[in-house]
């Protein structure tokens, strides 16, 4: 149970949560959805005042889970979310009792541990995608099939006829799809995309 409830706290900056049933050897707690709770006061004892959205039983599409949600949470909240949706009270906020109602917050502003790291978690992932594509830039190939001509400038081979041997070149390497073909009057090369592996695997490490 403490693992879970430092779990949240570390998650979502707060752990909140009530009591929904106790006796002599045992208690029952529910979680409660960080997103939809605050604590801006505390009571005479210190105790932290926990504050629920009633709004969260809106996010309930199905009536028949909702009334069973109802049930489940504490009456000052489900009496709460019914006069509220009956207009009788215009805030959302309900009010806790503390001897119920508890919070744990990890820092004061209830601010998650990693909320900082996020960014940087972001800008690693992209940077991951751009090392991919590096990546496969380096297996791309182009195969250039030059066509020679004779020292007077005629074509050795007609248009037609290279057409013919570049339809023969991409048949051949159609199974390949890092290669494309080229077709011009000359001699045959290959042109590969070269990128500093080496650089781009030290720009991924200062990312990470």
């Amino acid at each position: 149970m403490l693992t879970q409830i430092s779990l949240r706290a570390l998650i979502s900056g707060c752990y909140y949560g009530v009591i929904q049933a106790i006796s002599k050897t045992d208690f029952v707690l529910l979680d409660l959805p960080a997103e939809y709770c605050r604590s801006n006061f505390r009571d005479l004892h210190g105790n932290d005042i926990v504050e629920f959205r009633v709004d969260y039983f809106e996010s309930i599409v199905d009536e028949d889970v909702r009334k069973q949600a109802l049930k489940v949470y504490p009456k000052v909240i489900a009496d709460h979310y019914r006069r509220w949706k009956k207009g009788q009270v215009k805030t959302l906020w309900v009010k806790i009792p503390t001897d119920v109602g508890f919070c744990f917050p990890f820092f004061d502003d209830c601010r998650p541990l990693f909320l900082d790291v996020i960014p940087a978690v972001m800008d690693y992932d992209v940077a991951v995608d751009v090392n991919k594509e590096r990546d496969l830039e380096e297996i791309r190939k182009i195969i250039v099939q030059k066509i020679p001509h004779l020292a007077d400038g005629a074509l050795l081979f007609e248009p037609e006829e290279a057409l013919e041997m570049h339809a023969g070149a991409v048949g051949m390497m159609k199974g390949n799809k890092n290669i494309s073909v080229l077709t011009t009057y000359a001699d045959v090369d290959a042109v590969v995309s070269k990128t500093s592996s080496e650089a781009s695997t030290n720009a991924l490490e200062k990312s990470l």
